[in-house]
């Protein structure tokens, strides 16, 4: 707990930040402590190998980058944050409960929405940032928390409106253009959720094919008095700027200065965290996960740390075939990660890589509570009071 809670709350605080790093280290000895009582169980997971020996890979481009000091401070910060969910990871497998990561995940994104609403409705902020410190961070942090949440908790109803509650608040809070892809994976999520309803219940199928027509009328006579109140929001005008051509030109900027960057070293690139130093126009990150690893890692990198999510995909694919619903959560996570990675870097993020243990472990559990509510439930179609024993 507080491990996640420093993630949540303390990552960007000068000082203050070490916690994460002190959290990490009492977890250790807790697992040391436990170890000596009773001898740990460990499952096999290729996606752990994979996140080490992308670690050690970038650990290592500390010795080819321009900038070494900034290259190793990079480095360590990103053996941290793969010891501390790795550590995570042997917890959850030897007695520690997913459930109280997602609650104390949920305590800390509630505690950044409420700064941010502050920062909105009584500073008059036009994009909050909360104790984040960067208004796209705040936007990623809530919404994959309310994906959290809907993967580990997604069968309780407290879980669901806070999702939907740390949805909303990010979007009117950050005004950040990446909710789009995340609003379209979330309606993903609740059309599989009605089909699958729809599936069981003849009476709501009927019931929703007679509004059908109620709802387009509705939909052509009262649209626009609908949208017309998004219009206000930072989100649809940065949205719209998008759209109409405007506040793209520097991002693709960055974009072409990491790919040149990239042809010139295309294998291994200039090391972590190096685009900054490296390119001739800018000072900053590229603002592009892909750009930014074929620039700082070369191919090896970019493939290294991309292979956690295929391997991630091919699980919840097979999960879906098995007819596990925890699977759309997973890809639909994958999915807005993948989408959002074009406008953000996030291989060095610390919750990027919580959530890749998350889903990991998830789709590899035994008898998860997915799996046990559907099976306390029987299949589609069975009358739970007249099922067989």
């Amino acid at each position: 707990m507080l491990f996640v809670l420093a993630t949540f709350l303390v990552s960007s605080l000068p000082g203050l930040s070490r916690l994460v790093h002190l959290a990490v280290g009492l977890m250790v000895l807790a697992l040391a402590a436990r170890s000596s009582r009773t001898p740990l169980v460990l499952r096999w997971d290729p996606l752990i190998p994979i996140a080490w020996a992308f670690t050690a890979y970038a650990f290592a481009s500390v010795l080819w980058s321009v900038e070494h000091g900034s290259a190793l401070v990079s480095a360590i910060g990103l053996v941290v944050n793969v010891l501390g969910v790795t550590i995570v990871w042997m917890a959850l497998q030897n007695g520690a409960r997913l459930r109280v990561l997602a609650i104390a995940a949920a305590v800390g994104a509630s505690v950044q929405g409420g700064v941010a609403l502050v920062q909105t409705y009584a500073l008059g902020a036009s994009r909050s940032a909360g104790l984040v410190g960067n208004a796209n961070a705040l936007a990623i942090q809530l919404s994959m928390t309310a994906f959290l949440l809907l993967l580990v908790l997604g069968r309780e109803r407290w879980a669901q409106i806070a999702a939907l509650a740390l949805f909303v608040v990010a979007t009117v809070t950050s005004g950040s253009r990446k909710m789009l892809f995340v609003w379209l994976a979330y309606a993903l999520l609740l059309l599989e959720q009605l089909r699958f309803r729809l599936k069981r219940s003849s009476l709501t199928t009927a019931a929703l094919l007679m509004l059908l027509p109620f709802l387009a009328w509705g939909v052509i006579e009262y649209g626009g008095a609908v949208t017309e109140p998004l219009s206000e929001l930072t989100f649809y005008q940065r949205l719209e700027g998008t759209l109409e051509g405007r506040e793209t030109g520097t991002r693709s900027g960055m974009i072409v200065e990491a790919l040149r960057l990239w042809w010139e070293r295309p294998i291994a690139g200039y090391g972590i965290d190096q685009f900054r130093y490296a390119n001739r126009l800018y000072g900053t990150y590229s603002h592009n996960n892909y750009t930014e690893m074929l620039a700082n890692f070369g191919v090896l990198g970019l493939l290294a740390f991309y292979l956690l999510y295929a391997v991630l995909a091919v699980r919840a694919l097979r999960a879906l075939i098995d007819g596990r619903r925890v699977a759309w959560v997973v890809l639909a996570i994958v999915f807005v990660t993948l989408l959002m990675d074009v406008a953000r870097v996030s291989y060095g993020g610390r919750l990027t890589w919580v959530l890749l243990l998350v889903m990991g472990y998830v789709l590899t559990a035994r008898g998860d509570e997915d799996e046990v509510t559907v099976a306390r439930a029987g299949p589609p179609g069975v009358d739970r009071d007249h099922a067989e024993p």
